[in-house]
């Protein structure tokens, strides 16, 4: 998994990890909540991969992803975004749409 800014590369079917934080002392904490979307296209109805988190290490997400998380994908470009969700209620895009690319695997 390589991150570029907020735009994310992908081999299909790899594992990886997406570390997201806050900047200052706005840590995430119980009752927070992260989800990370992606789609085909901002408006496609279709998630092709949905990820939540609830549970929050020194104040960071830890958002995993599996082999089988995009396995099946095609190699193509996609759209994703990071929301946050305070215990408060307030609801925050912490990370604006931006490219998620899954790439080819060779080792298949």
């Amino acid at each position: 998994m390589i991150v570029s800014g907020t735009n994310i590369s992908m081999t299909r079917g790899d594992s990886g990890t997406l570390i997201v934080s806050l900047s200052g002392d706005q840590g995430l904490t119980d009752g927070d909540r992260i989800e990370l979307t992606v789609r085909l296209m901002p408006t496609s109805p279709e998630r092709v991969i949905h990820k939540t988190v609830t549970e929050f290490e020194e104040g960071k997400a830890v958002i995993a992803f599996a082999p089988e998380d995009t396995g099946k994908l095609a190699f193509r470009s996609y759209v994703y975004d990071v929301q946050l969700a305070r215990a408060s209620g307030d609801v925050y895009t912490i990370i604006k749409p931006s490219r998620f690319e899954i790439t080819p695997e060779v080792t298949y």
